[in-house]
């Protein structure tokens, strides 16, 4: 038995455990910004949460996904799509009356007498040629 098996399938490599290398980026730059912060402020009662904060965006940047997309994408995109450019306008076309009705057109005798013709032809074709006519001038 024959699978399809996916082309496009986007693997990251595990580094440590079950982390990616972008992982460990995000959580290496919060902890060396938490030891930064350590030695800039000391053990004052500001260090812990701060310390907790950045160490739970670290995190939270590292391993949280919202809408199936990591939350570095999440955020890049939700820039992009606040930067750019969204004017919509909208114009509504002024139709007139009689333009959006047809007209119909006079039936001359020559029309008539193609019609009458045809209705000949089709009736001497027999049920099948009756179909086939009443297809092509529907």
């Amino acid at each position: 038995m024959r699978y399809k098996v996916p082309r496009h399938v986007d693997y990251k490599a595990k580094i440590v455990g079950p982390a990616t290398f972008s992982q460990l980026l995000y959580i290496g730059a919060a902890g060396l910004f938490v030891l930064f912060l350590y030695f800039l402020i000391g053990e004052s009662a500001f260090f812990l949460p701060l310390a907790i904060i950045i160490g739970g965006g670290g995190a939270s940047l590292a391993f949280l996904q919202v809408a199936g997309q990591s939350l570095p994408e999440y955020i890049k995109k939700m820039i992009l799509f606040n930067l750019s450019s969204r004017e919509y306008i909208w114009e509504k076309k002024i139709i007139p009356m009689e333009s959006a009705i047809p007209k119909r057109r006079k039936v001359s005798e020559d029309d008539q007498k193609d019609d009458s013709e045809d209705k000949a032809r089709t009736k001497k074709k027999g049920s099948l040629g009756n179909i086939a006519s009443k297809i092509e001038t529907f």
